[in-house]
Parts: structure tokens; C-alpha cells; sequence
């Protein structure tokens, strides 16, 4: 596994602090997408020595209107596709994608975490399943229809698309949301054999939403080869929401989980998570990441 860090690939200082950390891997965030960018975005990262393993997420809104029905769907799966194409030509192997999404008021407040750190705390709406329900079953139809168009254009440009999960899904009511069960999981991954289609598994997660131990969580989707990225994040459950820690604040857990990476053989990106907000960071939160990284390096040399 390689330790990876999130990052605009066109601004120097963020490839300076990623080399002066160790991390060999980056994920590209980008604002533009068209193949010049995508090729200069490769090629920066590539003179710094570092690899361009994929890219962040596509755009939210692009993605919201390819799926959800819109009279500019048509139009944004076309775009999703040459995105894809030109991500091929660039030579750029994978690429997230987020849905549905949420603005982070809806979501969250904060509290003071340790030593006064910036702590947010998540809603997780109780999850049944009593029934699927027409407005799940709705849900499936349009994401469905989304990948049958763009798998196909994924598969012929050697491109993955991997599924961001993110604990703001768990704020949605259930009739309003699909893939947070391990089984929806499951089912989403299987709409395509073979790499075309993967998934970034933050571990608070696993914990807030999907309710399984981490470790079993890892387990379950690196022995059936679709894990393609790992964020490390700590959360705790309490009175229906989810509130942040720092790592190692429960580094049982965290070596557990690294362990089931090694026992799956789990070869992908590795990244820390910079939460909670740490005393006069950067916007970009520099400190956080810099302790992620150097906590993780830390128990990946312990556990060998």
C-alpha cells in the first residue's frame, strides 16, 4: 500500500510538502478537465518523482445531473464519457466520483475535540431497511442507468471509477439513499466485472454508516480485489450522530485495520485523513495531513 495525499498538482508548494513528507502517491484535484489539463496534470506530478495515481472526484454537480434525470443528463453523460476518454489518452488510471452529495451545513455542526481541535460531528439518520421502497428502488434505477452508459467508455479508456464513500450520506433519510449497507455495496461493484469499477473506503465510514468493524470491512471488500483506496479516519457513534478523533486516539483500531490490508494484500492508495482542525493550520490543513502521515508511517513499519 502507498501512503497518498490529495493535492492540486499544478501548485509547486503542494508537491514540495508531498515530497518532503515521503509520499510517493498523489491523487489530482482538479478544477479543469479537458485533455490538456489532464496530460499537464500527469506531467507535473511526474517531474516532482512522484506518481499520479487517479484523480479526486468528478465534478459533484456534473455527476448530480448525469444521474439524476435532468434535461441535461444526456448531455452530461457525454461529458462524464470524453472526460474518461481523455483521461486514457493522459494516461491516468482512475477517477472518483461522489453521489448524492451534500453541502457540509447540512450535515454537520463541530465541537471542541482534543487540546481544543475543531471536531465535527455528523448526523447518521437510523438505518432499517425494513422494506426497499420506491424511493430506494428509484434511486438504484437512475445510478444503474448511469453506469450501463459509462462503463462501457470507463472500460475502453483503461479507466476505474471508484466510488467515494462519505459519512454525509448517513444525514439522508433512508428512503433517499442507497449503498450504505456492505450488501448495496456489493451490489454496486458487481454492475460491472473487472476493474472498471472500484471503491475508496474511508474507515469512519464503515464505522458510522455501514456499522462493521473496520477490519471487517476491509476483509470483506479486499478479498474480492474491488478496494482501491483506504482513507484513515476515526469516528465515534453517540445519540444518532458520529463525532471526529484523532487517529490515534484508538490505535487498536487503526492497526487492525492496516493488518487487513497486509492480509488482503491490499496494494492501492493509503490516505490519511487531516480531522480534527488542528491550531492555526492551513485552509488546506498542512499539520493535520503531516500528522496522518507520520502516524500512519509510523505503525506501517511496526506491523512490517
Amino acid at each position: 500500500m502507498h501512503l497518498t495525499l490529495t493535492l492540486d498538482p499544478f501548485v509547486d508548494s503542494d508537491l514540495l510538502y508531498a515530497q518532503q513528507l515521503g509520499v510517493d502517491w498523489i491523487i489530482g484535484d482538479l478544477s479543469r478537465w479537458d485533455l490538456e489539463t489532464l496530460g499537464a496534470a500527469r506531467n507535473r506530478v511526474e517531474q516532482a518523482g512522484l506518481t499520479l495515481c487517479g484523480l479526486g472526484s468528478l465534478p459533484a454537480s456534473l455527476v448530480a445531473t448525469a444521474i439524476g434525470g435532468q434535461p441535461q443528463a444526456d448531455e452530461a453523460v457525454e461529458q462524464v464519457c470524453r472526460i474518461l476518454a481523455d483521461m486514457g489518452r493522459a494516461g491516468i488510471s482512475s477517477v472518483g466520483y461522489l453521489w448524492p452529495s451534500l453541502e457540509p451545513d447540512d450535515r454537520s455542526t463541530t465541537t471542541q475535540g482534543r487540546g481544543g481541535a475543531i471536531s465535527t460531528i455528523h448526523r447518521v439518520e437510523e438505518l432499517r431497511h425494513d422494506a426497499a421502497g420506491t424511493g430506494r428502488e428509484a434511486l438504484w434505477q437512475a445510478l444503474s442507468g448511469f453506469l450501463r452508459y459509462v462503463v462501457p467508455a470507463a472500460e475502453s479508456a483503461g479507466v476505474s471509477l471508484i466510488y467515494r464513500t462519505d459519512v454525509s450520506l448517513g444525514a439522508l433519510s433512508e428512503e433517499n439513499r442507497i449503498l450504505d449497507t456492505v450488501d448495496e455495496l456489493d451490489r454496486l461493484l458487481e454492475l460491472a466485472a473487472g476493474p472498471a469499477l472500484g471503491l475508496d473506503l474511508d474507515l469512519g465510514f464503515a464505522t458510522a454508516v455501514l456499522g462493521v468493524p473496520v477490519e471487517a470491512a476491509i476483509i470483506h471488500f479486499g478479498s474480492r480485489r474491488t478496494l482501491s483506496a483506504v482513507r484513515v479516519s476515526h469516528l465515534r457513534l453517540a445519540d444518532g450522530c458520529a463525532q471526529e478523533f484523532f487517529v490515534d486516539e484508538d490505535s487498536k483500531a487503526v492497526v487492525k485495520a492496516l493488518r487487513a490490508c497486509r492480509e488482503v494484500g491490499f496494494e492501492g492508495a493509503l490516505c490519511p485523513v487531516a480531522a480534527p482542525g488542528m491550531t492555526d493550520d492551513s485552509a488546506w490543513r498542512h499539520k493535520g495531513y503531516a500528522f496522518g502521515v507520520g502516524y500512519l508511517r509510523g505503525l506501517l513499519q511496526v506491523i512490517g
